[in-house]
């Protein structure tokens, strides 16, 4: 994240505004009391002469010859007033010579001032920050962003630059802390954050070399601004953090089928080849035929004759020699077998078979409970019962517990009204 650039910040402070100081101690005296009572600030005698002086050489054709006059008056131990007005001196000049060097002792006298008025403190410090940003003096950039933004300032890519001020010092954690606080104020209002600041702290949270972060924050981009790209990441973020067995796999699977995060011909032969080793003919079939009509699977690709066809060639003799009821499972069945047949049935869309052999395997001895209450979710959510589905996915716990808040976000998405549309990101600063 680029710091505003020294011109940019030059221009801004001119536009932020400065106490025009007028302090000829005998040709405009009736202006100077006018001035000192409009802005409450009393020169003191002593400095009035040094303050014309300096306002003398700026009137110049040669202006820089005041920059020593100005230097020797911040270097002097000044009350609160003089020391204000010396510091807007130094802005004014600093930025009538292009000096930012100056400029910014300016701002940090007129800061520490205290008499900075509240219609410039946000903006002077966010200035002052943005100069000791740009100097990787990364701690006081962090308390001078923090200062401006909490009085409301909001230009300028202030949220960004705040962050990143913690990221600069290798403090992740707490940088995304402070991305937490930003996402959620700028949600409060009328108007979501934009979602390069979520793509922003997810990057930012992958780059912690912390897992567990990036889980996190890849699901919260999902959540706020749901799209293939965005589920995608949150899975691949779960499945890096998470040790999965192949039938855990295939539940991933269905999940990004259902969030559009299927996205390349490897998505697809990975989903069709783990559901062909389980003999899943019918969904071996769904998702292929659904590449293929999405056009990420060609005709020409050898999953058709390898995967594809074979599969079709066994649907029908399959489905028909399934047990349409858990009671017609010849033996007692166990809770796996029952849960296998659950499994065969969602891949043919009998969804409300597949919840009913989900529930006998959940009534069996030394049942998966998590597998069960996953794969009822999955098959009611690919019903359209979300209700139900949610239901289900909250009785989900242990390993599959981060798929199953996945589902549950991605069901809240699907019931949620429009949400606030989101203010366009403020363009990066170029130095």
């Amino acid at each position: 994240m680029r710091f505003l650039s020294h011109f940019s910040m030059a221009v801004a402070l001119a536009a932020a505004g400065t106490l025009a100081v007028t302090a000829l101690p005998q040709e405009a005296q009736a202006a100077k009391k006018k001035k000192e009572k409009d802005s409450g600030l009393k020169i003191s005698k002593e400095v009035q002469p040094k303050v014309a002086a300096i306002q003398a050489a700026m009137a110049t054709e040669t202006p820089e010859t005041a920059k020593p006059l100005v230097e020797a008056l911040l270097a002097e131990t000044l009350a609160p007033d003089d020391m204000f007005v010396a510091g807007q001196l130094a802005i004014q000049l600093g930025g009538k010579i292009t000096d930012t060097a100056l400029q910014e002792k300016g701002l940090i006298t007129s800061l520490n001032s205290g008499r900075t008025g509240a219609e410039q403190l946000p903006s002077f410090n966010f200035f002052a920050g943005n100069f000791a940003y740009g100097a990787e003096r990364w701690a006081e950039a962090a308390q001078y962003f923090q200062a401006a933004y909490d009085l409301g300032y909001r230009a300028n890519n202030i949220e960004p630059l705040l962050a990143e001020s913690f990221f600069k010092r290798n403090m992740f954690a707490e940088g995304l802390v402070k991305w937490d606080e930003i996402l959620n104020n700028a949600n409060a209002s009328p108007t979501k954050a934009p979602e390069s600041w979520y793509r922003l702290a997810r990057d930012r949270a992958l780059a912690s070399k912390d897992k567990n972060l990036y889980t996190t924050w890849a699901a919260k981009w999902a959540a706020a601004y749901p799209s293939g790209d965005s589920w995608g990441d949150a899975v691949a973020a779960y499945r890096s953090a998470s040790q999965s067995d192949a039938v855990q796999n295939l539940e991933v699977l269905r999940f990004m089928k259902a969030t559009g995060a299927l996205n390349t011909s490897r998505d697809y032969k990975e989903f069709a080849e783990e559901a062909q080793r389980k003999n899943l003919f019918g969904e071996v079939v769904a998702v292929l035929e659904e590449g293929k009509q999405k056009g990420i699977v060609s005709a020409t690709n050898p999953l058709i004759k390898e995967v594809l066809e074979p599969a079709q060639r066994e649907v029908s003799g399959d489905r028909a020699s399934l047990p349409a009821q858990p009671a017609g499972v010849r033996g007692s069945g166990s809770s796996s077998v029952m849960m296998n047949f659950a499994d065969v049935w969602l891949g043919y869309k009998g969804y409300d078979k597949a919840v009913a052999f989900y529930e006998a395997g959940l009534a069996k001895p030394g049942a998966d409970m998590n597998r069960g209450y996953m794969g009822i979710g999955t098959a009611q959510a690919f019903a359209g019962d979300l209700a139900a589905a949610k239901q289900a996915f909250a009785k989900v716990s242990g390993t599959r517990s981060p798929l199953a808040s996945m589902w549950q976000t991605w069901i809240d998405q699907q019931t949620a009204p429009a949400a606030a549309v989101a203010a366009p990101a403020p363009a990066e600063p170029t130095s």
